[in-house]
C-alpha cells in the first residue's frame, strides 16, 4: 500500500508568503487560492464564453442576492470567485482523498495548517468565500473577528457568538435581532450559491458539498442561549484538558 504523502510532507514556508489558503494535494499538486490567484482564473473565465455562456450568466439563478450591496452591476458573484479555480482540478479527486490546507492570514500573519480532506477542503473554501468574498456578509466582518476558514464548526460558532455578546454588551435583544438577520441572509446566500455552482459544474459531487457548507449548520440550530452556554463550556473543557495543573 502507498504511504499518504501528506503525513512526510515537508513545507518550506517561504511558499506561503501572500495571504489566502493553499491546498497541496498527495500527489504533490497545488492550488493557490490568493487574491492574486482568484482573480486571474476569474478573469480567464468570465472573458471566456465557452466557460460560463451568456445564456448562463442571464439566468434568474445566476444574478447576485436581492440584498447584494452590488446587486444593479452585472458581474460575477464575487462569493463564487474562490471556487472557480476548483473547477478546472475538481474531477481529479475525490471526496475522501488526503489534501494539507495551508491558510496565510492577512492580519495577524499566521500560518494555520490543517491535514484533511477533499470535501473538508470545499468547507474551508466555502467559508473563505462568506467572510472574505461575498459583499454581504463582509459587512459581518466584526463577527468574523478571530476566525480562519480552518477552523471546525464548532470553534467558529462559538467565536461568533462570543463576539456577538461582547460587540452588542450582551444585550440579549440586540443580539437575537442580528443574529435573526443574519441567519436568514446566509440561507439565501448559500441557497444561491449552490444553484451558480450547478449552472457552471457538471460534477455532482462538487455540487452537492457545498450544500453542506451553509456557514455551519451548528449555527443555524443552535439557539442564542444555548450557543454561549456551549461556547463558555467548549473553552472551559479546552483548558482544563490543556492545563496539566489541578483547578483549585
Amino acid at each position: 500500500m502507498e504511504k499518504d504523502r501528506t503525513s512526510e510532507m515537508n513545507l518550506k514556508f517561504n511558499e506561503f508568503e501572500k495571504p489566502g489558503l493553499y491546498l497541496i494535494f498527495s500527489d504533490g499538486s497545488k492550488l493557490i487560492l490568493t487574491k492574486e490567484n482568484i482573480e486571474l482564473t476569474v478573469e480567464t473565465y468570465w472573458n471566456d464564453t465557452t466557460q460560463i455562456p451568456s445564456r448562463v450568466r442571464k439566468t434568474i439563478e445566476f444574478q447576485r442576492c436581492y440584498f447584494c450591496p452590488l446587486k444593479r452591476i452585472e458581474d460575477m458573484c464575487d462569493a463564487i470567485r474562490p471556487t472557480i479555480p476548483f473547477l478546472e482540478i475538481v474531477d481529479k479527486y475525490v471526496s475522501f482523498d488526503k489534501v494539507t490546507a495551508v491558510y496565510r492570514d492577512d492580519i495577524k500573519d499566521i500560518l494555520y495548517i490543517s491535514t484533511t480532506t477533499m470535501s473538508q477542503a470545499l468547507k474551508y473554501v466555502s467559508i473563505l468565500s462568506l467572510m472574505h468574498y461575498c459583499r454581504k456578509g463582509r459587512t459581518y466582518w466584526r463577527y468574523f473577528l478571530g476566525m480562519d476558514p480552518l477552523m471546525q464548526g464548532r470553534e467558529i460558532a462559538s467565536r461568533l457568538y462570543l463576539n456577538l455578546m461582547f460587540l452588542h454588551h450582551c444585550n440579549m435583544d440586540e443580539m437575537n435581532k442580528v443574529t435573526s438577520e443574519f441567519k436568514e441572509e446566509i440561507k439565501i446566500t448559500s441557497k444561491n450559491q449552490v444553484a451558480r455552482m450547478k449552472l457552471i459544474c457538471q460534477n455532482d459531487a462538487f455540487s452537492n458539498a457545498f450544500v453542506n457548507t451553509q456557514i455551519i449548520t451548528e449555527i443555524l440550530s443552535m439557539n442564542l442561549d444555548k450557543a454561549l452556554e456551549a461556547a463558555f463550556k467548549n473553552f472551559e473543557e479546552t483548558y482544563r484538558d490543556s492545563d496539566p495543573r489541578p483547578i483549585q
